[in-house]
């Protein structure tokens, strides 16, 4: 088995030609560009085990050769791939597992096929490959030009990918040519594979939201790492929605990408201590851009959502009928704005560096060699100190005898969310039931503060139109006494660290 490390871009079918031209201008070789017609079948379960298990297993066809794939999800950070994959020669098209060499993914497959039956064709992607070994900067890297199409029972999604797979060690080539590419012909970072297309033809499933989850990380990890891990989880959720965006354009998808933003923030934040502020200057302007360009279309998506979650509570009004239709033509207005700003060179640029940031470990080149050593110790007593600090303070500010207002639960919301994430960064290091009692009580106070969010946009809402409604203020004073029974049981559990 290898270790695949490759960037994907999207492009456009006529830029092909330009993009030939240049990379021969630019490296002034000449290039020796081998050409194929290739067809890949992609196999799955009836209720896809595979996808569910995030392997993929598929036959290609190359001329008279016959190729058969399995591949493991690994990590996709921007357009960057990292993943494991089994590759054999086969004698025809017809899949035969049995010639999966790394003994893992054979059982996996195994498995798959005794609980949920026979592997079908499920989707097929045909398409023109034209590609060559290109030297730049000492390295060589494989360029590879796909152009076709993916199908499912008539269904048709057309591809145009630039693909470089690093033949070397130095990843930094990789993202120099990259940015090259980027800047000269507005190439965008695809983390969408042609199976991902393929699944989103093949199935009529009803996609279910995605949250932020526990990071998995174990006691003896090194703070270095886990920082890492947290940090590829919460890229990979943020780039989840941005394929969904893509595709169609849903408040809640908005909501989630809010809460990544919050999330990374909140890492840098927490791992401050051994991680300078000064060496993540700079993926911080770039992740503040992206805010900025966000902050429009979330803004409306978060007052469109508070109508519709007040309607759930029977505060439906007629006379706000006419400005839910004007949000959601500005949410439109707005999304595409967003989607347009994804397509940009400002920000593929900018998730490139950040993806070289991260996986070339950029923070160590501002760290003294003496603070080093701290990145590779354990991270358990870190999180412990993380998770007391956090708590202390918000003991001090959210006392449970003093007698608190709406406004002052509002106020307390950032630390509070900040809390539930430091919760998602190191909960896995303890016991998961603890855990999960601990945090369902924080979770409950937050949603009740964010009621009075929801309650206010309603009643100032209904003030622009001349119209009153008791029963949000009796809404809040019900909010108020429910919030002090909720923070005396928060403050009454044992945390789980201890």
């Amino acid at each position: 088995m290898s270790l695949e490390l490759e960037i994907k871009l999207a492009a456009n079918p006529e830029q092909i030609s330009q993009i030939k031209q240049w990379l021969s201008d630019f490296s002034e070789q000449s290039l020796e560009w081998q050409r194929s017609e290739l067809i890949n079948t992609y196999y799955d379960t009836e209720n896809h085990r595979l996808r569910e298990m995030k392997i993929g297993l598929r036959t290609s066809r190359d001329g008279e050769r016959y190729i058969q794939s399995v591949k493991s999800e690994g990590r996709v950070v921007g357009g960057l791939y990292q993943r494991n994959e089994s590759e054999a020669d086969i004698s025809n098209a017809s899949l035969d597992i049995q010639q999966v060499e790394d003994p893992y993914l054979l059982i996996l497959l195994e498995e798959a096929e005794e609980e949920d039956g026979p592997f079908k064709a499920l989707f097929r992607a045909e398409f023109e490959r034209q590609h060559c070994l290109y030297h730049f900067q000492d390295s060589e890297i494989e360029i590879l030009l796909d152009t076709g199409e993916v199908s499912h029972k008539g269904e048709k999604n057309l591809v145009c990918e630039v693909r470089l797979a690093l033949k070397t060690d130095d990843a930094n080539h990789i993202f120099d040519l990259t940015r090259q590419l980027i800047e000269e012909f507005s190439l965008i970072l695809s983390a969408e594979s042609k199976a991902e297309i393929g699944y989103r033809l093949s199935s009529d499933q009803t996609r279910y939201l995605k949250r932020l989850d526990v990071v998995p990380l174990t006691a003896k990890s090194p703070a270095e790492g886990s920082f890492e891990t947290i940090a590829y989880y919460g890229l990979a959720h943020w780039q989840h929605y941005i394929k969904l965006v893509k595709q169609e354009l849903k408040v809640e998808y908005f909501l989630q990408l809010h809460q990544v933003l919050l999330y990374m923030q909140h890492l840098y934040a927490v791992f401050a201590p051994l991680i300078p502020r000064h060496s993540l200057s700079e993926v911080r302007a770039d992740w503040r851009e992206i805010t900025q360009n966000l902050s429009k279309v979330q803004t409306v998506a978060s007052q469109l959502n508070w109508l519709a979650n007040a309607k759930m509570y029977d505060f439906s009004y007629e006379e706000l009928h006419e400005q839910e239709a004007n949000l959601q033509q500005r949410f439109e207005q707005e999304g595409q704005n967003f989607v347009h700003y994804l397509l940009s060179s400002s920000y593929n640029l900018k998730l490139l560096h950040f993806s070289q940031w991260l996986y070339s470990k950029e923070w160590r080149e501002e760290i003294r060699e003496s603070h080093k050593q701290q990145l590779q110790k354990e991270i358990f007593p870190f999180a412990i100190k993380q998770l007391q600090h956090q708590m202390l303070d918000i003991n001090r500010q959210f006392k449970v005898q003093e007698e608190l207002h709406d406004e002052d639960y509002v106020s307390y919301l950032p630390k509070l969310y900040r809390t539930l994430d430091i919760g998602l960064f190191f909960g896995s290091l303890f016991d998961s039931k603890k855990r999960m009692t601990f945090r369902q009580n924080w979770v409950d106070l937050v949603a009740n503060i964010e009621l009075f969010k929801q309650l206010d946009y309603v009643r100032k809402s209904l003030e622009s139109v001349g119209k009153e409604d008791l029963r949000l203020e009796e809404t809040k004073e019900e909010i108020l006494q429910a919030l002090f029974k909720l923070r005396s049981k928060a403050f009454e559990q044992n945390p789980y660290w201890n």
